[in-house]
């Protein structure tokens, strides 16, 4: 069944490919209104021949196609099929009035715009075989985590932060080990491998206690290679160094849980990132700052939002074998925790991130961390029913898992929300500020899960911390798009709660009338007083 809707997919595009090419070569043509009248009967026998064709040479095939060049030749025998009937035609029904600009050029322009469209259409599928996890990554988020810690997630606030926290400078020496006994990697890390690199072995010297590291039980690499790790026995390192960017990895997470894997309980992994920012200025330093900020956009458009699209992810691994990935600081700040490690301290160094970070635990089994463009929050909503809100994801992928580091490095500010989270992306900020994060929240709205006014609906862990009057108070009313707290602007997470008991309890008397009322005391206070979100 599957089979037969994948044809009908491909038919259609097909159809639809020929007649785009016969449209704009019409458009090309003088008289395009004339055009379109004069070729439209030829133009359907055309494409009826052209589908037929395609299906006589097997073109449709393309999950069945072992290599590429299997499906241009499939191509190639299907057009040329095709051309023939076509030609054949014009030659015994005499119809040698037709344009050749609009025969030949509907015909070439229709057989460029297909090879494009099939070969990303077969990168695409050969990507999906080979990397199922990775390419099932859904529209929809359904991470576990994000649903039940998705209060932070979504209440977050930044204020004014394009970097994550440096603690760079803070003081500390880790020591693993204790026995004096060891042989020590210190002095080869030093003479041999970090001999030409004083500054990052200045950074490690710093932040661990190198004679607690033996030799037997460390691994300096310099590759991007996972035969390098592959052979060594779980719980076998004690010190894990790799000299060559994570960029260059095509799996990065299976690369990193390999490394957890490896390492003791308390193990030690060093790893250097080439972060956006970075990649950024050196565009503009390679190409001063006119070209480089637009060699960048074309660089960015292909090393970033290509690995995230269907049709286009698997032309840029198969061209790039997934090396030299551009990843923002936060995404692999939040890959390095998801894979169960802890970040130690970091440093720019030689216009790249060094990291030092700690294996804590074991890597995350969630399969569908926030990559998509949409994220869902597990939320209660009346009676204590579970319901999922919908929202536009804001936040850097993996920001999720960096709940405890926010914690431990950022503020919190007025009514509980984090101050200068650098998780909210750039166009995240434009995002909330105009609240198009929320508009997928109307399907919950039009789905009777949501009211316009109403309280925030919230996970079970925010919940939790009501009083159990307001709890009990909550559960009776379904949830809003429209928090009832922007008519008083409580500063305070308490101040909040009394501010949402008070509507609860006008709201049970006097349902329709008070939501009249605090909608447009909502209303004012938004459009015109500019309040944002709490």
């Amino acid at each position: 069944m599957r089979k037969k809707v994948w044809y009908l997919l491909y038919l259609l595009f097909d159809i639809g490919i020929v007649l785009l090419s016969f449209g704009l070569v019409a458009w090309y043509k003088s008289g395009t209104k004339r055009v379109l009248i004069d070729y439209a009967q030829p133009v359907l026998g055309f494409t009826v021949t052209w589908i037929l064709a395609a299906f006589m040479g097997s073109k449709y095939s393309i999950k069945n196609k072992p290599r590429l060049k299997s499906l241009w030749i499939s191509m190639f025998k299907s057009d040329a099929i095709a051309m023939a009937v076509v030609f054949g035609a014009i030659i015994v029904f005499n119809r040698f009035q037709y344009s050749r600009i609009v025969v030949f050029g509907t015909i070439a322009l229709t057989i460029f715009l297909e090879l494009i469209f099939f070969t990303l259409m077969y990168y695409s599928f050969k990507f999906h075989k080979d990397n199922p996890s990775f390419a099932s990554t859904s529209f929809i988020t359904k991470s576990k985590k994000l649903e039940e810690e998705g209060s932070n997630y979504e209440i977050a606030k930044i204020e004014h932060s394009d970097n994550v926290p440096i603690s760079d400078d803070l003081e500390f020496s880790y020591c693993l080990e204790s026995d004096a006994k060891i042989s020590s990697i210190k002095p080869d890390l030093q003479n041999k491998y970090l001999k030409n690199e004083d500054s990052i072995y200045s950074f490690i010297d710093k932040h661990l206690k190198l004679d607690c590291f033996c030799q037997k039980k460390s691994l300096i690499l310099n590759s991007e290679t996972y035969y390098n790790i592959e052979n060594y026995d779980s719980h076998s390192q004690a010190l894990f160094i790799n000299l060559h960017k994570v960029n260059d990895f095509r799996r990065i997470n299976q690369y990193i849980i390999k490394v957890n894997k490896n390492l003791i309980d308390g193990g030690i992994f060093i790893g250097c990132v080439e972060t956006k920012a970075q990649r950024y200025r050196r565009f503009q330093e390679k190409y001063t700052k006119l070209f480089g900020s637009f060699f960048y956009s074309i660089d960015f458009l292909f090393t970033r939002v290509f690995p995230k699209m269907a049709l286009l992810q698997g032309l840029y691994f198969a061209t790039t074998k997934g090396k030299n990935r551009s990843l923002s600081e936060t995404e692999m700040l939040g890959r390095l925790y998801f894979c169960g490690f802890e970040l130690l301290a970091k440093r720019e160094i030689h216009g790249m991130n060094y990291f030092i970070a700690k294996k804590i635990k074991e890597p995350s089994e969630d399969k569908n961390p926030s990559y998509g463009p949409i994220i869902r929050l597990r939320r209660k909503g009346k009676n204590g029913k579970i319901i999922y809100i919908n929202k536009f994801r804001t936040m850097h992928p993996y920001s999720e898992y960096l709940q405890e580091y926010v914690y431990n490095n950022c503020n919190l500010q007025e009514g509980g929300k984090f101050k200068n989270d650098f998780r909210v992306t750039k166009w995240g900020r434009v995002f909330r500020k105009l609240w198009i994060d929320e508009l997928p929240q109307f399907i919950n709205l039009l789905k009777g899960e949501l009211n316009i006014v109403g309280v925030r609906a919230l996970s079970n862990h925010y919940f939790s911390l009501y009083p159990k009057r307001v709890q009990e108070l909550r559960v009776m009313v379904k949830p809003g798009l429209l928090p009832p707290f922007y008519a008083d602007m409580p500063k305070t997470l308490d101040e909040i709660i009394a501010s949402e008991e008070k509507y609860l309890k006008q709201k049970i008397e006097r349902p329709i009338w008070t939501d009249f009322k605090y909608f447009w005391l909502v209303a004012w206070n938004i459009l015109v007083k500019k309040e944002r979100s709490k």
